[in-house]
C-alpha cells in the first residue's frame, strides 16, 4: 500500500550504494548536514571535461594552504558524500589548492525560478548526486506543505535528457520520492523537456522535475521545476523551495532502487521494480501525440504526403524520435538526418556550443545533409529539445539564411491564427450557427521579444499581452488568459521558444518543428518561399529590424557595474535617438506609465533596463543562467525597411560605445563558431 504524502522516511531503510557500470558516483550516504552559506552561486564557464576527472579548473592562484574554516568545508562535504565523485575534494585538499575550494565548497549552487544548473563535480557549488538528493528533499517537503493531495495522488514526474549524470540524478530524486512515499513517475527513456510538464498536467502531478542543461556545454548539467500547472515555477515559490531546501541538509536514506542479476547475483538498473516508482512514457507520449495532430494539424495527410523533405539536426540531443514520430503523426515525409549529430553524445563532440543560434558551427552538418538530399529546408533542436530554429537554402545563390526566433514567432503566429479561425468558422457554418460572435483570441511574447506580434495582434483585432523573459512568466500568463475566458494561441520568445497554446504552457521544440514544417509545406505548395512569405508578413505588419547579442560577463558581477553606471547617470539619448521614457525592473520604475511604476513584476536589483527611443526599443538584460550581458533592439521606421535597417545599426553600434562600454567593465565579446 502507498504510503502517505507526508511521512518521514523509515529510518531502517538503507542507502543505496550501488551504483551501475560506468557511473561516477553511486547514491550518497547519510549524514549530518552541509555547512551552507548565503553567497550567489557562481556562473563562470569551464573548459573542465563533462566527467568527474578530479582536476581543478586550470584558472586557479598558486595552491595556498588550506585555511580551518574552509578545511572544516571540506571535511563535512566528504562525510555527505559517498560517491565516486568526493575523490575530488580529497584530491584538492592535499594539493592545498584553497582556491578553488573555496569555488566548490564557499556557496551553494542557488535555486532559482531556473531550477539549479551549474558545472558537474564534487562540492555544494556544482552539480551532483548531494545537490541533486538535497534539492528534492527540499521540494517534497514543500509539496508536503502546498500542494499534499496531488502529491498524494499523483506524485512528481521525473524526466532526463541524454547529458552526462542525468539519469543518475533523475533516479537519486525518484528515490527521494519513494523515501517518503510518493509516486515516482520516472519516465524509462531519454524524453523532451515538454514531456515532463506533458505529464504533469496529464498524470494530475504535483510537480515536474526534468534534468537538463538545456543547450549548455558538456560540462553543465541542471535541475528544472514544474508546479502542478504544468508550467515552470516563478516568485515565490522558487523561494519558498529555496529555503526548504536549506532547512534539511541532511540526507535521507534512500531505499534501492534496483533489483539483482539472476546469472551473477550483482545489482541492475530497474528501478521500476520499486512498487512507487513507475514509467509514464507510453501514456504521456500517446496523449500528447494524439492532441498535436487532432488540434494543430491543419492540411490533409496527403497534402503534407507531397511536403518537400527537411533535413534535421538533434544537435546531440534527446529530439530524433520524437520528431520522426511527430511527422508521422502528421503525414509528413520524414527528414534527412544529419546522422552524426542526430543520437545522444553528452561531450556534444561535433560542435562547440549546442545551440544553433550560437554561430553557423551547429548548422554546418544540418545544411551539408540538406544539400546532399537536394533539400533546401534545415531543421534544428536545441539538445532538450525544447527550442527550434529552421535555415532556407537560396536555390539561385546557394547561400543558407537561417531565420530568427522574431521571425519563426511571428510565421508560426499567423499560421496557428488563420487556420484557427478558418476552422471556427467551417464549424459554425456547418452546424447552421453563421459566424455569430468572435471568440476571444490571445497571443503573448516576451519583452525583449520582436513587437511585431503586438502588431499582428492589434491588426487583426485580438489580445496581445507582454511577459518578462522566460517560459516561466509566459506559461504562467497564458493560464491566466484563460482564465479570462480567451483562448490563447501561441506564445515565443526571440530565444527560439514557441509554444502552441491549444496544446501546452511552455515551449516546445517537437510540436513548433511539426506545425512549422505543415507551414513551410503549405508555403511551397504555393510556389513560394519562406524568405518571400516573410517578407509579406512585414509588409502587412511593419518592417520591424531586430538585434541581439551579448558581451561576456565573467563573472557575472562585471554585469552589475554597468547598470550601476546606468542608473547613477541615465543617458538622455542613445545614438542621438532621444530617450522617451525608461522601465528600470531593478528599482521598480516606468517613467512611460501614468503612476511611473513598472507594471511588469520586478525585484530590487534586477539587471534589466529598457529604453524607449524615438521610432525603436532596447534593453539590455544580465541573463539569469549564464555569465552573459545580452541586449534587444528594434526599429520600425513608417519610413520603411532601409531606414528601419539604419536606425537598427546606429543604435547597435551605440549600445557598446555608449552603454556598455565593454572595455571599462572587463566585457568581451562571444566568440562563435
Amino acid at each position: 500500500m502507498q504510503a502517505a504524502a507526508g511521512v518521514q522516511p523509515c529510518r531502517a531503510l538503507r542507502p543505496q550504494r550501488a551504483h551501475r557500470a560506468g557511473s561516477h558516483a553511486s547514491y550518497p550516504r547519510p549524514a549530518r548536514p552541509l555547512r551552507s552559506s548565503s553567497s550567489s552561486r557562481s556562473s563562470r564557464s569551464s573548459s573542465s571535461s563533462s566527467r568527474w576527472s578530479g582536476q581543478p579548473c586550470g584558472r586557479c592562484a598558486p595552491a595556498q594552504a588550506v585555511p580551518a574554516d574552509l578545511q572544516r568545508l571540506a571535511d563535512e562535504w566528504l562525510q555527505l558524500d559517498g560517491s565516486a565523485g568526493r575523490s575530488e575534494i580529497e584530491q584538492l585538499v592535499a594539493r592545498e589548492d584553497a582556491a578553488e575550494l573555496q569555488d566548490r565548497l564557499g556557496q551553494r549552487l542557488q535555486f532559482g525560478t531556473a531550477g539549479l544548473r551549474g558545472l558537474m563535480g564534487a562540492g555544494s557549488n556544482r552539480m551532483n548526486t548531494v545537490t541533486v538528493q538535497q534539492t528534492t528533499q527540499g521540494l517534497l517537503h514543500y509539496l508536503q506543505q502546498h500542494e499534499p493531495r496531488r502529491l498524494a495522488e499523483g506524485g512528481v514526474a521525473i524526466g532526463y535528457d541524454g547529458r552526462h549524470h542525468s539519469r543518475e540524478f533523475a533516479q537519486v530524486a525518484a528515490a527521494c520520492c519513494a523515501a517518503q512515499g510518493v509516486r515516482a513517475r520516472l519516465f524509462s527513456e531519454l524524453v523532451p523537456t515538454p514531456f515532463v510538464p506533458a505529464a504533469v498536467e496529464q498524470l494530475g502531478c504535483a510537480a515536474g522535475i526534468m534534468i537538463t542543461a538545456s543547450h549548455n556545454p558538456a560540462a553543465y548539467n541542471g535541475y528544472k521545476v514544474y508546479w502542478s500547472n504544468a508550467c515552470q515555477i516563478i516568485p515565490p515559490t522558487d523561494a519558498g523551495i529555496a529555503a526548504a531546501i536549506e532547512q534539511e541538509l541532511a540526507l535521507w536514506p534512500l531505499p534501492p532502487l534496483g533489483g539483482t542479476s539472476a546469472e551473477q547475483g550483482l545489482p541492475v538498473e530497474d528501478p521500476y521494480q520499486h512498487p512507487l516508482v513507475d514509467d509514464p512514457l507510453h501514456q504521456v507520449a500517446g496523449e500528447y501525440y494524439h492532441r498535436l495532430a487532432a488540434r494543430l494539424r491543419f492540411r490533409g495527410m496527403n497534402d503534407n504526403a507531397a511536403a518537400p523533405r527537411v533535413a534535421y539536426t538533434a544537435l546531440h540531443g534527446v529530439g530524433t524520435p520524437w520528431l520522426l514520430r511527430a511527422f508521422q503523426a502528421f503525414g509528413l515525409p520524414p527528414p534527412v538526418l544529419a546522422e552524426a549529430q542526430c543520437s545522444p553524445d553528452p561531450g556534444f563532440s561535433t560542435v562547440s556550443f549546442p545551440n544553433p543560434e550560437e554561430g553557423k558551427g551547429a548548422w554546418l552538418m544540418a545544411f551539408a545533409a540538406a544539400e546532399a538530399a537536394g533539400a533546401t529546408l534545415a531543421f534544428a533542436n536545441d539538445p532538450d529539445a525544447d527550442r527550434f530554429a529552421v535555415a532556407e537554402r537560396d536555390p539561385a545563390t546557394g547561400q543558407w539564411r537561417a531565420f530568427s526566433g522574431n521571425e519563426i514567432g511571428a510565421m508560426l503566429a499567423d499560421w496557428v491564427l488563420r487556420n484557427h479561425r478558418q476552422l471556427q468558422l467551417v464549424d459554425s457554418l456547418g452546424l447552421g450557427l453563421g459566424q455569430g460572435a468572435e471568440e476571444r483570441l490571445a497571443v503573448l511574447s516576451s519583452t525583449v521579444s520582436s513587437r511585431m506580434l503586438e502588431a499582428m495582434a492589434r491588426k487583426e483585432g485580438i489580445r496581445w499581452a507582454e511577459t518578462l523573459t522566460g517560459f516561466k512568466w509566459l506559461g504562467n500568463e497564458a493560464l491566466q488568459l484563460e482564465k479570462q475566458g480567451y483562448t490563447v494561441l501561441f506564445a515565443f520568445e526571440e530565444a527560439i521558444g514557441f509554444m502552441m497554446g491549444q496544446l501546452e504552457h511552455d515551449k516546445d521544440g517537437i510540436s513548433a518543428a511539426v506545425v512549422f514544417a505543415e507551414l513551410a509545406a503549405d508555403v511551397y505548395a504555393r510556389g513560394g518561399t519562406l524568405v518571400a512569405h516573410w517578407q509579406r508578413l512585414r509588409q502587412r505588419y511593419g518592417a520591424f529590424e531586430y538585434r541581439s547579442s551579448y558581451f561576456v560577463a565573467n563573472p557575472p558581477s562585471k554585469s552589475v557595474a554597468v547598470f550601476e553606471r546606468l542608473r547613477a547617470a541615465p543617458p538622455v539619448a542613445v545614438g542621438g535617438c532621444a530617450v522617451r521614457a525608461v522601465r528600470d525592473l531593478g528599482t521598480g520604475v516606468d517613467t512611460s506609465q501614468p503612476d511611473g511604476k513598472a507594471v511588469l513584476p520586478w525585484q530590487p536589483g534586477d539587471l534589466m533596463i529598457t529604453y524607449y527611443l524615438e521610432g525603436a526599443v532596447l534593453t539590455l538584460r544580465a541573463s539569469g543562467t549564464e555569465p552573459k550581458l545580452k541586449y534587444y533592439l528594434e526599429a520600425c521606421c513608417e519610413a520603411g525597411e532601409e531606414a528601419s535597417q539604419r536606425l537598427a545599426d546606429q543604435l547597435e553600434a551605440a549600445v557598446a560605445a555608449e552603454l556598455v562600454q565593454p572595455d571599462v567593465h572587463g566585457l568581451t565579446r562571444p566568440q562563435l563558431d
